[in-house]
């Protein structure tokens, strides 16, 4: 009888350490959760997030860009009303950047295009592959404290300029509509993939 009462005395023992553990446990995570909410504001606070959008003064299609690693996207010959690009999100940027600010800019700036034949079906294909160039560029800060945007402008010559606007700009260039497109690529040597 002794060892039965002994016994239930330590199970509710157990049971009072499982649940103060268990509070413990509970208030330590609380607390986890809490410092990585207040850790991500801060963050957040410490970082712009702008939307990409590009323009295109060039007489050729760019398949794609990435500043810093974020994409965005496609951007079709510039016209008179339009950039070329939509807006795409986001790139994160430290507010507190020393001047300048720069970032690596990678763009597509040509290609070349060859034959894949479907071992099963026999069904021919023409693939492109694309060049790529990279340029470290300096960014223009006309929006000062109020960043909405990063728009990068790749020009006829070849250049490219980085801009942080408040909102989105119009074409800094307005070149001939007709202008010929020489988006379309030669055959890869060999036909086959670089």
């Amino acid at each position: 009888m002794k060892i039965l009462f002994e016994q239930r005395y330590f199970n509710e023992y157990l049971i009072r350490i499982a649940i103060t553990l268990v509070l413990v446990c509970m208030q330590t995570g609380c607390h986890a959760q809490d410092q990585k909410e207040r850790s991500a504001e801060k963050r957040n606070k410490d970082y712009l997030l702008l939307g990409l959008v590009g323009f295109n003064y060039t007489d050729r299609y760019i398949n794609n860009y990435s500043i810093n690693g974020a994409g965005g996207g496609n951007v079709q010959i510039s016209s008179s009303d339009s950039g070329g690009s939509g807006q795409t999100c986001c790139v994160r940027v430290w507010k507190k950047h020393i001047e300048p600010l720069y970032v690596l800019v990678r763009w597509q700036v040509d290609g070349c295009k060859y034959v894949v034949r479907d071992p099963k079906t026999g069904a021919v294909a023409e693939v492109k592959h694309f060049h790529y160039k990279e340029a470290e560029v300096a960014v223009q800060d006309i929006a000062k404290d109020n960043a909405g945007f990063i728009e990068t402008h790749f020009y006829p010559d070849g250049s490219i300029k980085v801009l942080l606007t408040e909102a989105e700009s119009d074409p800094v260039l307005i070149l001939d509509e007709k202008r010929p497109d020489k988006s379309s690529f030669p055959r890869c040597k060999n036909d086959e993939k670089p």
